[in-house]
Parts: structure tokens; sequence; C-alpha cells
């Protein structure tokens, strides 16, 4: 019996942008009757990717990519992307839809994109993902709300895993592993299955239920305040389901009313990102006489509950020392007492320096002017993944939760 091959979903040379959304179409839900169906259909995956703020410089998107990696333009914002790891095949398409915030889409396997984005992203200063925090994605899910017959179908998905407590089984070996990958339980090093809390949900419900139940659902299980996906419905059927480090599926009727959907969360974060870059950002200017002005604000991240003095210790030691962990924070790390460290921090995204405390009950930074805001969205993100779900978030005076209901209403 011969070995089927396995199509690797690589795109084809096609010769405008014309030509690419009519094949992405084909990949959409619905088939069209007069042309072949294919035998195997891959969604979209869309990568939404964060550079730089507007006024600031960067080198050319050639230029910070992997050396293997070539960009062939197709227009003036849609670029092919070949891997010279993957024999030179067209992996994927590249649109500036905005000049802070360039999309990745690819018809390969999730597996192979998920890997294809980690390995481009996390190591390169250039580039970072978009950070949906449970606020982002709560706003969007009541954009949804309003505008999505209550018949339709919702899927929303809630994710909360203790990282960072500490359990009694066998702590040094645990610690001595890559706690950090997104692997399942069991740790690399030692074969050992690890224990910790660990909460996954997934809803799949019709709209009108859901806005019903799950305030209540919410209120009687905390870690349902960790909102990780959300699948927004399409016109027709399906939808574009989105996820916590801005990727999208496209799960739709249509390829277009995808790429629109994916514009308009860009729109909200974009919004959402220069907004908190106004409140935070600190610098100095001369006053009358020999004095000086500070502006700016700290942000602030309070807990729910203090966290123990155990499980502080591993975020530090693993969330915030660690070359490897999600928060991309590195540092100089100053103890000040059993349940406080104050960092003098580097963003490994711009490797833009900045002041951070943290303790058991809060964390809290204070941002020059410069630094990205997606620093923000990306810290909140992975302390409600991680550490608390229902933190209290702070920009300067003004809520966390109130700056991106604003950024929606104006996106």
């Amino acid at each position: 019996m011969p070995i089927m091959s396995v199509d690797p979903g690589y795109l084809p040379w096609l010769p405008s942008r014309d030509a690419y959304i009519e094949y992405f179409e084909g990949y959409s839900g619905v088939v069209d009757a007069a042309k072949p169906a294919r035998s195997s259909r891959k969604p979209v995956k869309t990568y939404m990717l964060e550079t730089v703020a507007h006024g600031m410089s960067i080198p050319a998107l050639a230029t910070v990519l992997p050396s293997e990696v070539l960009l062939e333009r197709v227009d003036d914002q849609m670029h092919r992307v070949r891997d010279a790891r993957h024999g030179g095949e067209v992996i994927g398409l590249l649109e500036e839809l905005d000049v802070r915030h360039p999309v990745l889409y690819t018809t390969m396997s999730a597996q192979e994109s998920d890997k294809w984005v980690r390995t481009t992203v996390d190591s390169n200063p250039w580039l970072d993902r978009l950070w949906l925090s449970s606020t982002i994605l709560y706003e969007l899910w009541q954009y949804v709300q309003r505008t999505v017959p209550p018949h339709r179908y919702i899927r929303l998905g809630f994710e909360h895993e203790a990282r960072y407590e500490v359990s009694n089984l066998l702590v040094s070996e645990i610690e001595a592993g890559s706690d950090e990958a997104e692997s399942e339980e069991e740790d690399d090093a030692t074969g050992i299955y690890v224990e910790r809390r660990r909460s996954r949900v997934q809803l799949s419900e019709r709209l009108g239920v859901l806005r019903e139940r799950l305030p209540q659902l919410t209120s009687l299980y905390n870690p349902l305040n960790s909102l990780v996906q959300l699948q927004i419905p399409g016109g027709g059927r399906g939808g574009h389901l989105l996820h916590f480090d801005g990727k999208a599926t496209n799960r739709s009727d249509s390829f277009l009313e995808h790429r629109a959907t994916v514009n308009h969360v860009l729109r909200l974060y974009k919004g959402a990102t220069e907004a908190a870059e106004r409140r935070l950002w600190t610098d100095s200017t001369e006053a009358d006489g020999d004095g000086f002005r500070i502006e700016g604000a700290p942000v602030l991240l309070r807990f729910r509950d203090p966290l123990d003095v155990a499980t502080f210790n591993r975020f530090v030691d693993l969330g915030l020392r660690r070359r490897t962990s999600r928060f991309r924070i590195g540092g100089f790390v100053q103890r000040r007492g059993e349940s406080k460290v104050q960092l003098a921090a580097i963003d490994r995204h711009l490797w833009q320096p900045f002041l951070m405390e943290a303790t058991t009950k809060q964390l809290s930074a204070v941002l020059p002017s410069g630094t990205c805001g997606n620093t923000i969205h990306r810290l909140v993100t992975n302390v409600q993944r991680y550490l608390d779900p229902d933190i209290e978030v702070w920009l300067g005076g003004t809520s966390y939760n109130e700056v991106v209901t604003d950024s929606l209403a104006a996106a």
C-alpha cells in the first residue's frame, strides 16, 4: 500500500494580491460549486505581530527576519515569505495591515506555523506577538453581544495554570526542568508527572445562553476570568477564532471577512496600546526656576489574593529571571525582603529598560518614554494565565478596563 504524502500547506507562487485572496477564499468554510473541491482544506491562520511605535525607527522587515527567510514583494504592503528551512517554499504571506502591526497568513499546519512564529519572534527584539489579554477579549465579547443575534453559537476558551505555585512533589527536580516550555505537565528532565492546579474550559453555546449564564459562572469559578480564546461569528457559517497570543484562525466562509475582523482587532489593540503609552511614558521637563517636572504614571497590577512566599519566589526566579520566560522580561533583581524585589528590568522586545517592583500583593512598573505599550498587554496576559486570573490593573489613575473600552469605541 503506498504511503500517502502529507500536504505541508505551502502556498503556490501567484502574481498578485487578488490571486492570493481568491486562493484563500477557496480555503474558507464554503467551497464554490463551480470550482473543483480540494481534498483537504487547511484553515488560514493569521499571526498578528508588533514592531515599534509610530515615529520610531526600525530596520526593514527583510533585515530583521532570520537569514533563512526571504521576502518577495507582491505589492506595496504584501510579501511572499520563503524559508530555506522549508526548501525555499512560500510558507505564507506577510501583509503590513498597519505600519506597527504586520500580519502573517499561512495554511501550514498549526503545529508548524506556531513553531515558525515562536522561533522567529522570541529570538528577535524587533518583533513581538500581539497579546490579547482577557480584558481585551472580554471587551470584544461585549462587542459580539451587541452585534450578533442571540441564536448564533459562540466559542469561548478559558485557561489558568498555577505555573509558579510550589507543590510538595519534588520541587528541586521540577525546577531543574524547562518550566516555561509550552508542554504538558510532564517534566522533561525527570519524566515525573508534575501535579499543579490547571483549568482548561471550552464553551460552545448560543450567545443568548452565554450572555445570561457566564456572569454567574465567572463569579463561582475564578479561572473563568482568564479568557484566552474567543470566536467572533462570521456573516455566514463559522467564525474567526482569536487566541490570547495574537493568533487568529479563519473558520468562516470568507477570507476577506476574516481579514476585516483582524483589522478591527488591530485598531482596538493599537488604540489601547497608544493610550497606555500616553498615560504611562515617564519623562522630565524643565519647570520654572531651577527645578524640573516628571510626567507620566506607573502601571499597577494588584492580585486579588496575596501570593504565598514560595510561589512569589518561584515567579521571580522563573518568570522574571529566566531567559525563556513568556514574560520576555529580564534584568538585575534586588531583594528588598522576603516578599519584595525591585528590578532594573529589560524588556526583550526592543531591549527597553524600565523599573519594576514585585511583591506578594502586586506588580508595579515605571516605563520611560519610548517603551512599547505592548509590554503592558503581555504582562497582564501572562499574569492572568499563570498567577492570578482576576487581577486589578491601573494605568496611573485610569483603569486598564476603561482604556480598552474607550479604544474599542473608537476603533
